[in-house]
């Protein structure tokens, strides 16, 4: 699987709101970080199933749209809309994927 695939396939699963499909996209290791800060906000999978667990039961309506994709070797970039994420209309984000052995290794979020 590419990396453009592992994205595309946590994407899909995301809009499912599919938890089990979407926490197989991530390394076990997995960091979640907001840009410009060093240290990462969520890590690990547990706390990530637990924080995605919640979004998904708290988000009926949750879907994502992908404006834009770079893909640049392990790197991926979205440019995403994303509608119904806890009651709130709309939210615009910059995400930044690094792909490691077919799993995403880290996550990078550029909120508007």
């Amino acid at each position: 699987m590419t990396p453009q695939q592992l994205i595309q396939q946590q994407v899909d699963a995301y809009n499912q709101r599919d938890l089990q499909a979407f926490t197989t996209c991530f390394h076990q290791d997995i960091k979640l970080y907001n840009y410009g800060e060093s240290a990462p906000y969520l890590t690990g999978m547990d706390a990530l199933a637990a924080s995605y667990k919640e979004v998904f039961e708290q988000s009926p309506n949750l879907h994502a749209t992908i404006d834009y994709r770079i893909v640049l070797g392990n790197t991926i970039i979205d440019h995403e809309k994303v509608t119904g994420r806890k009651g709130i209309d709309f939210i615009e984000v910059v995400v930044i994927y690094q792909v490691e052995g077919e799993k995403i290794k880290s996550v990078t979020y550029i909120r508007n």
